[in-house]
C-alpha cells in the first residue's frame, strides 16, 4: 500500500486553508493526502509569525533561513511532497513598510501591473516571493497558489458563479471581490470566517472545475499541482 501523498501549506489565514484543500479534494478524489498547514503556525524556535501576506513573508524568511539560505534546503521540502504557498495577488499593491518589514532582501513591493492579464502582476509577485524564498526559479516541490486579486475570487465564483458581477469577464481584475459577501442575496450571504468557509467547502470542491474553466489564475494553479504531483 502506496503511503499517503504529504501536502503542506503556507497560506495567509485560517480562511484561506479550507479553501485550499476544498480545492485539493476537488484535485485528488481517488488519491489519500494528509494536508498540513504550515503557516500560520507558531513554534517553538521562532514563535507566531501571525497571518495575512506578513505572515507568509515571515515563514518565507524563517523557511530560507533554517534551509541554509534557500528554500529548497529546508525540512518542510524534506518532509513534504508537495509544498503550496498562497498570497493573493492584490499584495503585488503594498509596500514593505506598510507591513512594518524592514528587513526584506530588495524593494521589489509594489510590483502591481495593469490587468487585464492577471498574469501581467502574479508573474511579478512570483518573483517576489521567490526572492523571500531565496530561489530564481521554482523548486520542486513548491506550487504558488496565487489567486488574482483575493481567493474570494474564487469563492465566488464557485459558490455563486451566476452573479451578475462574478460573471463578468474581468471578475479576475475587480479589486477587493471579498466586498462582495455582504452585498449577496440573503439567502446566498456568507461571512468571511472559518465556520461559514468550512460550511462551504464541499459546494467549492464539487463547483472547482467550473471556476477553473473561467479563471486563469486557477486553471494556472491546477496546471502546476497537477504537474507537481505527477513529479511526486
Amino acid at each position: 500500500m502506496s503511503e499517503p501523498l504529504r501536502i503542506a501549506a503556507a497560506v495567509e489565514g485560517a480562511t484561506d486553508a479550507i479553501v485550499v484543500q476544498a480545492i485539493i479534494e476537488a484535485l485528488l478524489p481517488e488519491t489519500e493526502f494528509e494536508f498540513q498547514t504550515v503557516q500560520p503556525e507558531s513554534s517553538a524556535a521562532f514563535g507566531s509569525t501571525g497571518t495575512g501576506w506578513v505572515g507568509v513573508y515571515r515563514w518565507s524568511r524563517q523557511t530560507t533561513m533554517e534551509g541554509g539560505g534557500s528554500f529548497s534546503g529546508s525540512s518542510v521540502v524534506r518532509f513534504h511532497d508537495v509544498v503550496i504557498v498562497q498570497i493573493d495577488a492584490d499584495v503585488a499593491g503594498v509596500t514593505y513598510a506598510s507591513g512594518s518589514i524592514i528587513d526584506s532582501p530588495r524593494d521589489d513591493l509594489p510590483c502591481e501591473k495593469s490587468c487585464p492579464p492577471p498574469s501581467a502582476t502574479t508573474n511579478q509577485l512570483r518573483s517576489v516571493v521567490l526572492n523571500w524564498l531565496g530561489e530564481k526559479n521554482v523548486p520542486t516541490p513548491l506550487v504558488f497558489c496565487m489567486p488574482s486579486k483575493s481567493i474570494e475570487t474564487w469563492v465566488l465564483a464557485a459558490i455563486c458563479p451566476d452573479n451578475r458581477m462574478v460573471k463578468r469577464a474581468d471578475w479576475e481584475c475587480r479589486d477587493n471581490p471579498e466586498s462582495r459577501l455582504g452585498t449577496l442575496p440573503k439567502a446566498q450571504r456568507f461571512a468571511k470566517t472559518p465556520a461559514d468557509y468550512r460550511a462551504r467547502r464541499v459546494e467549492i470542491t464539487s463547483n472547482w472545475a467550473s471556476v477553473v474553466s473561467r479563471l486563469t489564475e486557477a486553471a494556472r494553479f491546477q496546471k502546476e499541482f497537477e504537474d507537481a504531483v505527477k513529479d511526486r
